[in-house]
C-alpha cells in the first residue's frame, strides 16, 4: 500500500548571547555527538515514536481515508532531530538527537482493509523509515563538521538521507505492487524484518 513520508527538520540551536569571535571559530572543528532520541508515546498524542517492541495496530490509523486514493491505507512516518550548539570558549559542541515518528491523523485506511497481512506492509513502511532513521545517524557520526559548514552539512545529510529512505519506500511498494505481488512482499518481509532484529541487538548491545 502507498505511503506518505512525513519528513521534517527541526533545529534548536541554543547558542550563547555573544557566541563566540569568528577570529575564535575560523575554519574550527565541531565536536558532534550524535544519538537516538528514545521518546516516550503517550496514547493521547498524535505521535507514535518508533520502538521495537510496539507494532503498529489499526487502532492507529485514525486519519479520514481517501476513498478516491487506490490504495487501501496510508502509513504517515518520517524522521526528525533536534540540535544544541554550545561553545565553551575552546571547543564547539553540536548535539544531534535523531527520532522516528508515525502521526496517527495523517495515517488512515479503508474500512475493508483489517487483515494481519496488509497491517505488516504497513508496519514495514514503519520501519523502513526507522532504518533510514539510521543511516542519518551514521553518515552524521562520520561527517566532518567545522563551524563554516555545520549548517549547510546538516541540511545536505539530512536530505540525501531522507531522498535514499523515499526511493526505498517507492522501490518497496513498486515490487510488491502495494502488497498485491503476495511473493514478493514475503520476500520483503524477510528482507525487513532481519534487518530490523539486527539493528534491534545493536540498540540493545550499546552503552
Amino acid at each position: 500500500m502507498h505511503r506518505i513520508s512525513m519528513q521534517m527538520k527541526k533545529y534548536f540551536l541554543l547558542l550563547p548571547i555573544l557566541f563566540f569571535t569568528m577570529q575564535q571559530c575560523f575554519s574550527q572543528k565541531v565536536l558532534v555527538n550524535v544519538m537516538l532520541d528514545n521518546k516516550k508515546s503517550s496514547a493521547r498524542s498524535d505521535t507514535i515514536y518508533y520502538d521495537f517492541n510496539r507494532k503498529l495496530k489499526w487502532e492507529d490509523f485514525q486519519g479520514k481515508p481517501d476513498l478516491n486514493h487506490f490504495g487501501g491505507a496510508v502509513t504517515a512516518s518520517g524522521y526528525a532531530f533536534d540540535s544544541e550548539l554550545n561553545y565553551d570558549g575552546q571547543n564547539i559542541y553540536l548535539n544531534i538527537k535523531v527520532y522516528t515518528f508515525f502521526s496517527k491523523l495523517a495515517s488512515w485506511k479503508k474500512s475493508q482493509i483489517n487483515s494481519d497481512y496488509h497491517l505488516l506492509h504497513e508496519q514495514h513502511h514503519f520501519d523502513i523509515t526507522r532504518l533510514g532513521a539510521e543511516q542519518l545517524v551514521e553518515k552524521l557520526k562520520n561527517a566532518k563538521f567545522t563551524s563554516e559548514n555545520y549548517v549547510t552539512l546538516l541540511n545536505s545529510i539530512f536530505d540525501n538521507t531522507r531522498k535514499e529512505s523515499d526511493n526505498l519506500q517507492k522501490q518497496y511498494d513498486r515490487e510488491t505492487i502495494h502488497s498485491i505481488d503476495t511473493a514478493r512482499q514475503d520476500e520483503w518481509n524477510k528482507i525487513i524484518e532481519s534487518a530490523i532484529q539486527q539493528l534491534s541487538s545493536q540498540v540493545a548491545k550499546a552503552p
